[in-house]
């Protein structure tokens, strides 16, 4: 497998060259390599150094295997450094018409749908998303007797809750004048500040919670799952794909619906922990 790493630094220099382009599925075959972008640090979903090596990227090896090509991996270290990577594919984005607006799972917005054309204005084919493959919920994260019965919005205004700067629990929480704290960077580090007894509960992605409790089994934390604003802040997520045309995607579209099919997209997220659910 080969794998490139990008340091902070090669950024600098990709802004003075022409952005490389992401590939249909002809290009990608006789390149003989599918490229992904991913975060060098980001469990369960991503790691550079760590072993497992995360969610999305074994579901990468999964689809290159059966394009019958390479897997690249360009390690990002910011989100927004990917439209300039020239990956094929980043292996996270919103799936569903309508939810487009909203945060992703650790409150910015998927890596890229930005930058359909290059710095001297040619234009490339627009980003496209797969079939939603699964759906991300958020839950009310915090001990047992902290968080008991506290299902709505209204059960919190005597409390301190932790969540993800710009999520869109963050605006609901702001648009009720509920206390909240956004200094966590990552929602591995919220989910401590609720161990710690920084804040009283958090509002964390389903995946981070499972996560934690893998890795953390002597912790009793709860997680109320059914919070009055539950769709509101559930997405159902796919795989965004760059310089796609019509046959990429069907193809890729195609791969995903046998991986649902024959539950491997499903085994991959419950080796990690986590309570898949379907996309609705």
């Amino acid at each position: 497998m080969k794998i490139f790493i990008y340091l902070p630094f090669i950024f600098i220099f990709l802004l003075s060259i022409e952005i490389s382009h992401s590939a249909s599925l002809e290009r990608i075959v006789q390149r003989g390599s599918l490229k992904i972008c991913a975060l060098a640090d980001r469990l369960p979903f991503s790691s550079r150094s760590s072993n497992p090596p995360g969610i999305q990227i074994e579901l990468a090896r999964n689809i290159s295997k059966e394009l019958g090509v390479e897997l690249e991996i360009i390690w990002v270290r910011y989100r927004f450094h990917a439209r300039k990577a020239g990956c094929d594919m980043v292996m996270e984005a919103v799936s569903k018409k309508g939810d487009e607006d909203k945060r992703d799972i650790e409150g910015a917005r998927p890596l890229t749908r930005a930058g359909s054309s290059d710095r001297s204005g040619k234009k490339s084919l627009p980003p496209q998303v797969s079939i939603p493959i699964v759906k991300v919920e958020t839950y009310l994260v915090g001990f047992k007797k902290n968080i008991q019965n506290k299902t709505s919005v209204e059960n919190l205004s005597e409390m301190s809750i932790g969540v993800m700067n710009r999520s869109w629990s963050h605006m609901l929480l702001q648009k009720n004048g509920i206390n909240y704290r956004t200094k966590f960077i990552t929602e591995s580090e919220l989910v401590q500040g609720v161990v710690d007894k920084e804040i009283d509960a958090a509002f964390v992605s389903s995946f981070q919670y499972w996560w934690y409790l893998k890795n953390n089994p002597d912790v009793e934390l709860d997680a109320i799952r059914e919070f009055d604003f539950q769709r509101d802040v559930s997405l159902n997520v796919g795989i965004l794909m760059r310089g796609a045309d019509s046959e990429t995607v069907d193809k890729i579209n195609s791969l995903l619906e046998i991986m649902l099919e024959k539950e491997i997209i499903q085994n991959i997220y419950a080796s990690y922990g986590i309570k898949y659910v379907s996309p609705n």
